[in-house]
């Protein structure tokens, strides 16, 4: 049913032959709302009350709105009105037939009144009521619903973003870890050739004309010693970046696994849900492994490359002073 404007409402009532009582109060109920009119005849053959509308809104919410009514009978004829701000839009005529009251006009269908009563009324209001607190519920089930999966997809998602990141590190580590043995004979090697720097200046010393030669033979184990340096900072960059983007796929790899061990599957979530997170973390739990693995041989190695480094730096620094002194 067209629900009936209240912001202005005109409503003309043609009545039969004999004026019937036409005080008291009238209901009209449809499937989401219910109007309810309440008329008084005055002894001067005026009316005078009100019409409240409740209308159930799709939402679940209940629209209710309450207008003053006016009118007068004359010659048969009653005229009802019904109006907001001083306006008038719609004119209904009808018929009282007894306890019914029939209006038409403004809308496809008639509006059918019945004589009524306080209780009445009531009833329809508690079964809109009881409408609205269903649909409300509905679409809170519904929001969880939503909110649940979600939750689901982004800690799906997370996992296989971390996955993603594990799995292109096990591919970096091998090469890291295959270069490390180069790096400690390089150090190894770079000593060796300053020490060799450092004897050839020896074998010179005394030798007037060979200042020239023993100058370039420092000058050759200072570069070597900064050629250690430059080798140094580059394993220092890599343990940097590692510290800066692998360790913290490790934590949040430890978190999720932590998330997917505790989890308990919450009532609104469906068995598709649940077995697509289980299959997720079955996903993180076997990268897991061979990530952690290599993790801790990076790590490793690039703790024994900074020791190398530092013992390597110790003899260096002296073959740097001799080199120097025999300048």
């Amino acid at each position: 049913m067209r629900h009936l404007p209240l912001c202005v409402i005109a409503v003309v009532v043609l009545m039969s032959g004999c004026q019937r009582e036409i005080s008291g109060t009238y209901i009209a109920k449809f499937t989401d709302g219910v109007y309810w009119l309440q008329l008084v005849r005055t002894p001067d053959n005026h009316l005078t009350g009100q019409l409240e509308t409740l209308v159930l809104g799709k939402d679940g919410k209940i629209e209710r709105e309450t207008v003053p009514v006016i009118g007068a009978v004359n010659a048969g004829n009653v005229t009802i009105s019904a109006s907001q701000l001083g306006l008038q839009v719609v004119t209904l005529s009808g018929t009282l037939d007894g306890d019914t009251l029939t209006l038409t006009g403004g809308q496809p269908s008639p509006i059918v009144l019945t004589r009524s009563d306080l209780s009445d009324y009531q009833r329809q209001v508690n079964t809109l009521n009881a409408q609205s607190q269903g649909i409300l519920a509905a679409k809170d089930a519904a929001a969880v619903r939503q909110r649940t999966e979600r939750t689901q997809q982004t800690f799906i998602s997370e996992i296989d973003r971390i996955v993603g990141r594990m799995q292109k590190f096990d591919s970096e580590a091998d090469v890291h870890l295959s270069r490390f043995p180069g790096v400690e004979q390089r150090y190894h090697a770079i000593t060796a050739k300053m020490t060799e720097y450092v004897s050839r200046e020896r074998q010179l010393a005394g030798n007037q004309n060979a200042t020239v030669a023993r100058g370039q033979l420092s000058v050759a184990a200072s570069q070597a010693s900064i050629n250690a340096d430059q080798l140094h900072n580059s394993a220092q960059s890599l343990q940097s970046t590692f510290q800066t983007n692998v360790q913290p796929i490790a934590n949040e790899a430890t978190d999720f696994e932590r998330g997917c061990r505790a989890f308990v599957p919450p009532g609104n979530l469906t068995l598709a849900q649940t077995d697509a997170r289980n299959e997720a973390c079955r996903r993180l739990f076997i990268a897991g492994a061979p990530f952690r693995q290599k993790f801790e041989a990076v790590l490793a190695g690039l703790v024994h490359l900074e020791q190398v480094y530092a013992q390597e730096r110790k003899v260096q620094e002296g073959l740097l002073e001799s080199a120097q002194q025999l300048e």
